[in-house]
C-alpha cells in the first residue's frame, strides 16, 4: 500500500488565509502554496486511499487529476449569487460505476479550515439508478437490508442527509418505516469532526481515513447493486 504522511498544518493556514482574502489577486500570488499544502497531498491522498479501497471493492475510481477525484479549487459561478472565485475547502471524491461520477456511489474527504467531513453514499441518482433505488426499497429483501445498514450507521454517528422531496411522487407507495426514503433522490451519509482531528496531520492519514470509510462499504455495496448497471456488484 502506498504511504500518506498526512497533510501539512499549513494547508489549514491556507484555507483560513484564502477564505479572507477569497479573490483572484490573492490566490495568485499564493498559488504555489496550494499547490504545496492541498494539490500535491491530495494526489497522495487519492492513491493511498483509493489502494485500500480497492482491496475491497476493485471497481473504485482513484484518479489524482484535477476534475477526477480532485475537485477544483475554483468556483463556477455563472449560475450563483456567490461571485467569491474560489472554494475555501478541499474536496476528494473515490467513486465506482460507469454514469457520471456525482451520480455513482463513492466516498467522500472534506477538507476546511475548521473541520474534516466525510461521506459515503451516492450524491445524486442518475435517471436508472433512481428506477433502481425505488425498485430496491420495494424488494423486502434488498429492503431489509438496507433498513439495518442504516440503523447500523446512525448509531454511529453517520447521519443520512436531508430528502430532496417534501412529498412522495405520485404513483409510489410504500409501506412505513421506509416510505420516507422514497423522497430522496440521492443517499449519502455525513459525518463530521470539529476540528480537523490530528490524524489526518500525520503519517498514518490513509489508514485514518479509510477505517472511517470502511464503515460504509456495505452500504456502498448495497447501492452500487441497486442502482444497477455498474462496475461491481456485492
Amino acid at each position: 500500500m502506498s504511504d500518506f504522511d498526512g497533510f501539512p498544518r499549513a494547508a489549514l493556514q491556507f484555507l483560513a488565509e484564502l477564505r479572507a482574502n477569497n479573490n483572484r489577486a490573492w490566490f495568485h500570488e499564493n498559488r504555489g502554496r496550494a499547490e504545496e499544502f492541498l494539490l500535491a497531498p491530495a494526489r497522495e491522498l487519492v492513491t493511498a486511499v483509493g489502494e485500500r479501497l480497492r482491496a475491497k471493492r476493485p471497481g473504485i475510481v482513484a484518479d489524482p487529476r484535477t476534475d477526477r477525484s480532485i475537485y477544483r479549487l475554483n468556483r463556477d459561478t455563472r449560475f450563483s449569487r456567490d461571485k467569491t472565485p474560489y472554494k475555501t475547502h478541499l474536496a476528494v471524491w473515490w467513486w465506482e460505476g460507469v454514469e457520471g461520477r456525482l451520480e455513482c456511489p463513492g466516498f467522500y474527504f472534506h477538507l476546511s479550515p475548521d473541520s474534516l467531513g466525510l461521506s459515503f453514499g451516492c450524491y445524486r441518482f442518475s435517471e436508472r439508478g433512481l428506477a433502481g433505488w425505488r425498485t430496491a426499497l420495494s424488494d423486502k429483501r434488498t429492503a431489509s437490508r438496507f433498513r439495518i445498514l442504516m440503523r447500523d450507521l446512525e448509531k454511529n454517528g453517520h447521519q443520512a442527509a436531508e430528502p430532496e422531496l417534501k412529498r412522495i411522487p405520485a404513483g409510489l407507495s410504500l409501506e412505513q418505516p421506509l416510505a420516507p426514503w422514497l423522497r430522496h433522490k440521492g443517499l449519502y451519509t455525513w459525518r463530521e469532526d470539529f476540528p480537523p482531528p490530528p490524524e489526518i496531520f500525520a503519517p498514518g492519514a490513509a489508514d485514518f481515513i479509510y477505517r472511517r470509510f470502511e464503515a460504509g462499504l456495505a452500504l456502498h455495496g448495497w447501492l452500487v447493486k441497486a442502482l444497477g448497471g455498474l462496475k461491481t456488484e456485492s
